[in-house]
This record gives C-alpha cells, structure tokens and sequence, in this order.
C-alpha cells in the first residue's frame, strides 16, 4: 500500500474524541449488564402493553399499582425539573412525578396525547433502601396479555445502550419488555435538589 493511501486509511479510521468516547460508554454499559438468566421452561410473565410514539412497550403488571387517565387529574409543570420530568400529580393524596420515558432514553419528543394514562408503579431501592415510586406516562393503554419467558429474544443492537439498560427483551412482533426494576433503581432518574 502506498503511504498516501495509508493516511486515508488513517484519518477515515479516526472517530473524532467524543464519538470514541460515546462508543465506549455504550460498549462498556452494554458488557457491564449481568447475563440474563434463562427462564425456565414455560415461564410466563404477565404485561401492560402501551405505546410510546412508535415503540411498542410491555410492563410486568406486578409491579404496575394504579393506573389512570392523565386527562382525569390536575396535574402541574414543575419548574427546573429534568426534561423527562414531565410534571407531578396528586393521587390519594400522595405527590406522584411524571417520567416520560421517551424523553429520558433520548428518543424523538411527540405532544401529549389524548389517550394519555399514568401508570403508579413501584420497585427497585434508592439509596436509603425505600423502594422507589413515581408515575410513567404512557401515549395510550392496549391490552394486558402473558408472555412466554423462553419467547423473549435479546434487545437488538440497533436498539440505544440507554434503552437496552432497561428492557428484558424482545417479542417477535417487536415489543419491548421493560426490566421495570433496573429503570427503578438507575441513579439518574432520582432528581437531587442541588441539580
């Protein structure tokens, strides 16, 4: 090869630094993950399934403790508060904030819409070991239906570190299955005050 061919090859080759950078972190998140354990044969888990602009998600309904109409509560913007934050509610006489998972994995924004629920789950631990709770804003509710566990294929690839961190896997018709304690217990969705 001639050197000037070389210093092509070089300089295609090259990432810029904070591309590189991003590579890693998703690489290193991605190899950080504990290998899923195999479920036992005919193993079910049962889900809510509802969309988020064009993806198709399913929650384990175990974990999912009320759910209701956005539409039917009074619900409030908070200022300064992360972008994913989409406001807090009232329900039975308890603060509730609203997480709007697609803004938090980074995904394209959409209106909110009218079919709009919120979902009061509950998991995961904060650091002083409560468990945690808030509400997840969903774009429409479908249906709740089982799920065998030996059916569920690995997230693909194509699919953001950020978004793989939180999801089980994958049905045949494409739906992701959230890992509802992992998403409650990541760091990053707790708001500090001094943020």
């Amino acid at each position: 090869m001639t050197q000037q061919m070389q210093l092509k090859a070089q300089k295609t080759s090259l990432a810029r630094p904070r591309d590189t950078q991003t590579i890693l972190e998703q690489r290193a998140q991605s190899l950080a993950r504990l290998p899923e354990k195999k479920a036992t044969s005919g193993e079910t888990l049962e889900v809510l399934t509802f969309h988020l602009g064009t993806e198709y998600i399913g929650i384990p309904t175990d974990r999912v403790h009320e759910i209701q109409p956005l539409s039917a509560h009074h619900w409030s913007r908070v200022p300064c508060a992360p972008d994913f934050i989409v406001g807090i509610v009232n329900l039975r006489s308890r603060i509730y904030s609203i997480m709007d998972l697609t803004v938090f994995w980074g995904l394209p924004s959409r209106p909110l819409s009218e079919k709009a629920h919120i979902l009061l789950v509950r998991g995961g631990h904060r650091n002083d070991h409560q468990e945690m709770e808030l509400t997840l804003l969903t774009d429409d509710l479908d249906k709740v239906c089982r799920l065998r566990m030996d059916d569920l294929n690995p997230t693909p690839s194509t699919v953001s570190a950020k978004v793989q961190a939180h999801v089980r896997g994958v049905t045949a018709d494409m739906m992701l299955v959230l890992d509802l304690e992992s998403l409650l217990s990541d760091p990053n969705i707790i708001v500090s005050e001094g943020e």
